[in-house]
C-alpha cells in the first residue's frame, strides 16, 4: 500500500494525517480541515502560567505557584531572612528544613556563647590561683641561712667569735647567727 504525497494541500498547514478504511484495508492519508479543525487547532498554545491540557487558559498552574513560592523564598534568603511560606509543596518543605537548620545554628551560637563565658571565668579563676600560688611562694620563701646544719651554723659563729652553749638547738644557733650579720 503506497501513500501517495498531497500536492495541493500542505499537511503541516492545512491538514492531519489520519486512518480510514475498511476491515483488512487500512488508508493512510490527510483528511481535510473541516473535519478535524485544521493543525493551528490542535497545536494550540497555552497562555504564560496556563494550565496545560485542562482548558483553564489563564489560570497559573500549580507548578508556576510552586515556582513562584520558590523564588520568594530565594529572594528572602538573599535578603538574609527566611520569610514563612504557604501551601504544602515544595517551597515549604525547603521553609522546614530551613528553619530546622537556623533554629540548630541558633543553639550552636548559644552554645558557644555559654562555653565562651564559662572558659573566660575558668581563666579568671586560674590566673587568681596562679597569683595567690606566687604570692604563697613569695611569702614562704626560705632565708639560706634556714638551710644550714647544725655543724655549719657552728662554724660560721665560730668564724664571726660568737659564743654559744655546746648543747644550744638549730632554732637557737640560728638566732645567734642572725643577730650577728
Amino acid at each position: 500500500m503506497t501513500v501517495k504525497k498531497d500536492n495541493h494541500i500542505d499537511p503541516n498547514i492545512k491538514a492531519r494525517w489520519g486512518f480510514s478504511g475498511n476491515e483488512g484495508e487500512i488508508t493512510v492519508g490527510p483528511q481535510t480541515v473541516g473535519e478535524t479543525g485544521g493543525v493551528d487547532h490542535a497545536r494550540s498554545r497555552t497562555a504564560e502560567g496556563g494550565g496545560r491540557n485542562s482548558g483553564g487558559g489563564a489560570e497559573p498552574s500549580r507548578e508556576a505557584l510552586q515556582l513562584d513560592a520558590v523564588n520568594a523564598l530565594a529572594a528572602g534568603l538573599e535578603a538574609g531572612v527566611l520569610n514563612p511560606v504557604e501551601g504544602d509543596g515544595p517551597a515549604m518543605r525547603l521553609y522546614q528544613t530551613l528553619s530546622g537548620i537556623q533554629s540548630g545554628m541558633q543553639r550552636l551560637v548559644s552554645d558557644r556563647d555559654a562555653a565562651v563565658s564559662k572558659s573566660e571565668e575558668l581563666q579568671k579563676q586560674v590566673d587568681d590561683l596562679l597569683a595567690q600560688a606566687e604570692k604563697n611562694r613569695l611569702a614562704n620563701a626560705t632565708d639560706p641561712l634556714d638551710e644550714l646544719t647544725v655543724v655549719q651554723i657552728k662554724e660560721q659563729l665560730d668564724a664571726k667569735g660568737v659564743t654559744y652553749k655546746v648543747n644550744d638547738s638549730k632554732p637557737e644557733l640560728l638566732a645567734l647567727l642572725k643577730a650577728n650579720q
